[in-house]
């Protein structure tokens, strides 16, 4: 099949009024959001708003600002957790490098008996994945004062609490899922739960996290990590794992902190700004959510 043809700004609008029945009154405003949202990650926003009898048509009164709205919201809504999932992600690089530099010095990662031996489907060790991947971003930022300082002074070796910063958030969750059972269970009581539990946290923060750093589209988005939750708290989970499951991972891991009361604040203000424009069924969100959380 051959690729579509590109539409000049006019033309999109035209198939989008056309075509699939979006409510445009204003041509001028339209061109304006399709020059700042390309037109195929605007579409994305449509999802659950088309007819049931006619999948490429919207229903009708659904506008281009309606759909504009959303793509604000969702942009908005990823600020308030991303800035969240940053506080969290940092807290837990500084209780893996303390408990293990602690425990096995602070060349730790240099010796692959302190972690348990785990491989990829391929067969490749993670241990030397994390090492792979470390090394890669050490190089990327050479030029980095505190690299630099590393790189000359001690002949390339990093300590571990120095190590862990240099590590994506993806790198960081693989090198919890070596440790020995006894350090992931000291790391885990800082947290008040059980490695199981922390083990799949981490993996769905890095998958959110992720989302919102690159700009994906989170609302009415199903996600892939399937979150372990508390008995309290699994009727909570649907077949599409929505956002809302994470938001109570998140408290569970703040404690219900000040950190978290900032995080539903923002939240709140964020709603109250787009009310009317998104579905908090599409996000997971039971009625009672502000009582939940």
């Amino acid at each position: 099949m051959e690729l579509k043809p590109a539409l000049s700004y006019k033309n999109q609008i035209i198939k989008l009024k056309n075509d699939h029945n979006l409510s445009i009154s204003n041509y001028e405003f339209a061109e304006e959001i399709l020059k700042k949202v390309n037109y195929y990650r605007l579409s994305g926003y449509g999802i659950g708003l088309k007819k049931s009898e006619n999948k490429e048509h919207y229903k009708d009164k659904v506008s281009i600002e309606h759909l504009f709205n959303l793509y604000c919201f969702d942009s908005q809504f990823k600020n308030n957790i991303i800035r969240t999932i940053e506080q969290i992600e940092i807290e837990l690089r500084t209780q893996i490098a303390y408990h293990l530099s602690n425990k096995y010095g602070s060349d730790a990662l240099m010796h692959e008996n302190n972690f348990i031996y785990k491989t990829t489907k391929e067969g490749q060790s993670i241990y030397s994945i994390i090492n792979e991947n470390l090394n890669k971003e050490i190089n990327r930022q050479k030029n980095k004062p505190f690299v630099k300082h590393h790189l000359k002074k001690y002949n390339g070796l990093f300590p571990l609490w120095v190590s862990v910063e240099l590590m994506s958030f993806g790198n960081l969750s693989s090198l919890f899922s070596i440790l020995k059972l006894e350090d992931q269970k000291e790391i885990s009581d800082y947290y008040n739960t059980d490695p199981k539990y922390l083990k799949n946290w981490i993996l769905c923060l890095v998958e959110v996290r992720n989302i919102c750093a690159h700009y994906t589209r989170l609302y009415n988005m199903p996600l892939k990590e399937n979150p372990r939750l508390y008995s309290e708290n699994e009727q909570y989970k649907a077949k599409q794992n929505k956002i809302f499951p994470i938001l109570l991972i998140i408290k569970r891991i703040l404690n219900s902190n000040n950190q978290w009361k900032s995080l539903l604040k923002d939240l709140e203000n964020t709603f109250d700004k787009y009310q009317g424009y998104f579905n908090y069924s599409f996000m997971g969100f039971p009625k009672n959510w502000k009582d939940i959380l």
